[in-house]
């Protein structure tokens, strides 16, 4: 995904382009259908949009507008989103097949709302490091306790005594970035990388190698055991550290990518190993480029032709017979030229003045100087950046990261240049950070690759048929289902399938965009030509299927490491055309006064005084997954939410008791089982609101005029769900204790299931998602001049995923101008047909 910006503020839109590829040649992929979501800091899942691919292509845009539930927007209407970092991931269904990394996922800031209108420097990003969810959800961040910490990576994977290996090591600080400084080593002879694959025997008693780039280094060293080895830093705090334990047999593999053009290998293998049948092959994005038996000898040397390889990470892989990998490693084969198009651009026709017309050219042609037609994504912003130093990206995803694992600071610096410190320091990331992203049995035929997801060419409802009690595949089970979109109730489609022995059903879905309802039940076909329904099944249906919430990396949160600020630029608010006077009466939010005073008067208005709870779309999922809806109490219990009963040993502060406010509509309901809130099963429900803050009775009397109502027609009757035994008015008015108010909003009266309905596993109504309706950026217009008052705090002032030059490769594009921008940040980029990406990133 490509991103209009790299950080966003509370209200703001998140607009962003989609390239589907594939992973091997980069071309466009098959697939038709991208889904996008939204998590929650805690990794709840907030919102999930379904994108339309045209030519491996879509785009789409994020609102940081809580809509939430009906029920609650009555309450607080649409709200912004609360402060922090959230996750945007992207895949198609057939990805999930995959190792989870596959899954693009980018962790974006969030900030506060400015005090005023466009003083973005005075906000932050706020933490709730401390939320449980976080933990149980995500799972748990490693945070380093060590002041510094140096870890050693053996090229190939081990250390072997006797025999040479280069070891690549980073040093990070507390903070997980890398730290500069030196390694040490004395006690034995080492050999020390100097430049790319040139190395100098050393026989002094002390040797040093020095960190390259971002805390990395390397040095080479035939291990005898006796070494005793230190890390120096620039500031010469000393600390001693360990290499890996190294094996007594096996293999040593170096390699080094002298040019483009050429790679030289080197292998050694103990003596117990001479005699192994072994084998080389060098992958790239799952491709086999290269293959090789290797000789039986202690000591092979191979020079191999990488001139016609693809630009991106490759990998060595060295194994024997068996399909055993003996030496690993990644490398990057780079190019001198990427053979990509370039786009110029001119920035004559650009004023820079508040709310003028900006027009910007564009000229796109080939790695020829041909003019080249073809479509880019352009964000034009202010040049203030409030990222986190991420600078992937559609040219660094594709060729470098998506192929690395962990986090890689400042990714497009290694792609800017070829020369030999970039070289150096590329070779040195893919030692530290590479990895195999592809399964290496199932490669190599050990394992069998099982396809679960197909590849969703337009929109699909598939699942599988389950036994009941085992839960395992039915086949030759019939599978009947229909399709009425919401928006067009013509556009009727109906479907039968036979399972497969994976009990396996799948239904294309002409195109359609918003909800509709989607219908299925299964029947199975006796050998007398009967059919019947099938009631002891479960219907799985394959959208359950999701990537797990991921645990945040600690740089991922960490906004100190800015490295993409435009020198002394730095915006000046007070420039606006506005005096003092008007910027506080147009601009002016709410200070930490009003805010008090305000919520007196409105206590249930602002954001924070409550949580919303979708429990009827979470009641969808645990239905798509075959199994039945728990009851609240369950519900409750998975999301962390505790209710304390009475407890005479506890402060009275401390013993907070919730009071249930259980209706539908417009009538409270008193009678089984929803007089029993805990018992309700999530089925019935359509929203619950769990008010943050507890409150003594007086203050949420307001808040509950059913109860209010049903006690005023039942006078002389205890009120239901009251955790109190007094009179139900004296008790709003006078108790001395506080309550936690929980609002469960139920189904309407023909939307409840009867119990058997609620039984019944093979048979489903549920609502089906289709494509996310697209949304158009807009962006103001001040044909006749700035007006006078006017307050335009937009930072991003041009957004278009699409931008298509013509024939002779130009484009043309005109927007306005904010208030403050004096400098701008323009970024594009695209990709050819043939998989080639292309970018431009220019401040201006």
């Amino acid at each position: 995904l490509e991103f209009d910006n790299t950080a966003y503020f509370q209200g703001e839109n998140i607009w962003f382009k989609a390239y589907v590829t594939h992973a091997t040649t980069l071309e466009r992929a098959p697939s038709g259908v991208l889904y996008v979501d939204f998590l929650a800091p805690t990794g709840q899942l907030i919102k999930q949009q379904k994108l339309k691919i045209v030519a491996g292509q879509a785009d789409g845009v994020i609102s940081l507008l809580d809509a939430g539930t009906e029920q609650a927007r009555e309450k607080q209407g649409i709200v912004a989103y609360p402060s922090g970092f959230y996750e945007i991931r992207a895949y198609t269904q057939n990805m999930l097949d995959f190792s989870p990394e596959a899954v693009f996922s980018r962790v974006i800031p969030v900030y506060t709302q400015p005090k005023y209108v466009g003083e973005y420097d005075r906000s932050h990003v706020e933490t709730d490091i401390n939320n449980p969810l976080i933990e149980k959800i995500r799972g748990k961040t490693k945070v380093n306790n060590d002041k510094i910490n140096v870890t050693f990576y053996p090229e190939g994977g081990d250390l072997i005594y006797g025999l040479p290996c280069r070891v690549a090591f980073k040093a990070t600080g507390s903070d997980g970035f890398g730290i500069d400084g030196k390694i040490v080593i004395s006690g034995t002879k080492m050999n020390f990388g100097i430049g790319m694959g040139a190395s100098v025997m050393l026989d002094a008693a002390l040797d040093s190698a020095y960190t390259v780039h971002d805390g990395m280094g390397s040095f080479i060293i035939k291990r005898d055991g006796n070494e005793n080895i230190y890390f120096i830093t620039s500031d010469g705090e000393r600390m001693r550290v360990n290499l890996p334990r190294a094996a007594s047999s096996g293999y040593s593999m170096m390699t080094d990518m002298n040019s483009d053009s050429q790679m030289q290998i080197n292998i050694w293998r103990t003596n117990d190993c001479v005699g192994e049948q072994t084998a080389l092959t060098v992958t790239c994005r799952g491709d086999v480029l290269y293959f090789e038996e290797i000789k039986d000898m202690e000591n092979s040397q191979l020079d191999i032709d990488c001139s016609e390889w693809p630009v991106g990470v490759c990998r060595v892989t060295l194994f024997n017979n068996d399909g055993m990998i003996l030496a690993s490693r990644s490398i990057f084969h780079g190019s001198s030229e990427l053979s990509s198009p370039t786009i110029t651009v001119n920035t004559d026709s650009m004023s820079r003045q508040s709310l003028d017309k900006e027009v910007i050219e564009f000229r796109l042609t080939d790695q020829e100087g041909n003019p080249f037609r073809d479509r880019f994504c352009l964000s034009v912003r202010d040049a203030t950046d409030y990222g986190g130093g991420r600078t992937d990206n559609l040219q660094t995803n594709l060729l470098l990261s998506s192929d690395l694992r962990g986090y890689i600071h400042n990714p497009a610096w290694y792609l800017e240049s070829d020369d030999e410190e970039h070289r150096e320091a590329l070779d040195l990331l893919t030692l530290v950070q590479g990895w195999e992203r592809y399964e290496w049995q199932t490669m190599t035929g050990q394992k069998e690759f099982e396809e679960k997801h197909r590849i969703e060419e337009s929109l699909t409802m598939n699942g599988w048929i389950l036994s009941y009690s085992k839960r395992e595949p039915v086949s030759d089970i019939g599978v009947y289902a229909s399709v009425i979109p919401d928006d067009d109730k013509t556009l009727f489609e109906s479907f039968d399938y036979q399972t497969d022995s994976t009990g396996y059903f799948g239904f294309n879905i002409s195109d359609f965009y918003g909800k509709g309802k989607f219908t299925i039940h299964i029947m199975s076909h006796k050998k007398n030509g009967e059919s019947k329904y099938e009631t002891s099944k479960r219907i799985r249906f394959e959208r359950a299927d999701r990537p797990q919430p991921r645990p945040y990396l600690i740089q991922e949160t960490d906004l100190r490491h800015n490295t993409n600020q435009v020198e002394g630029y730095k915006v000046d608010y007070t420039d606006y055309d506005l005096t003092p006077e008007q910027r506080k009466k147009l601009g002016r939010m709410l200070d930490d006064v009003d805010i008090e005073e305000t919520r007196i008067k409105r206590r249930f208005i602002d954001y924070d005084t409550f949580t919303s709870f979708e429990a009827e779309e979470d009641a969808e999922l645990e239905l798509d997954h075959g199994e039945y809806t728990t009851d609240l109490f369950g519900y409750f219990l998975e999301r962390g939410i505790r209710f304390y009963s009475e407890d005479e040993n506890l402060p009275v502060e401390s013993n907070l008791s919730p009071v249930f406010y259980v209706h539908n509509m417009e009538k409270l309901l008193t009678q089984p089982p929803f007089d029993n809130p805990l018992s309700i099963d999530l089925i019935d429900v359509k929203s619950i609101i769990v008010f943050d803050k507890p409150m003594y009775p007086s203050e949420f009397a307001d808040l509950i005029p059913l109860m209010k109502e049903w006690v005023r027609k039942h006078a002389g009757t205890a009120p239901p769900r009251v955790p109190c035994g007094e009179d139900f008015y004296m008790w709003l008015k006078s108790s001395n204790r506080k309550y936690t108010l929980v609002d469960i909003q139920i189904k309407n009266d023909r939307e409840l299931l009867f119990y058997d309905e609620i039984r019944n596993l093979g048979k489903r109504s549920t609502t089906t998602k289709g494509f996310t309706k697209p949304v158009q950026f807009y962006s103001p217009e001040y044909p006749d001049g700035p007006i006078e008052g006017t307050v335009d705090p937009r930072r991003t002032l041009y957004w278009n995923p699409n931008v298509i030059t013509d024939e002779d490769g130009r484009a043309r594009v005109e927007f306005y101008n904010n208030n403050f921008t004096r400098r701008f940040t323009i970024n594009a980029a695209g990709i050819t047909a043939s998989g080639v990406p292309y970018i431009l990133n220019q401040v201006w």
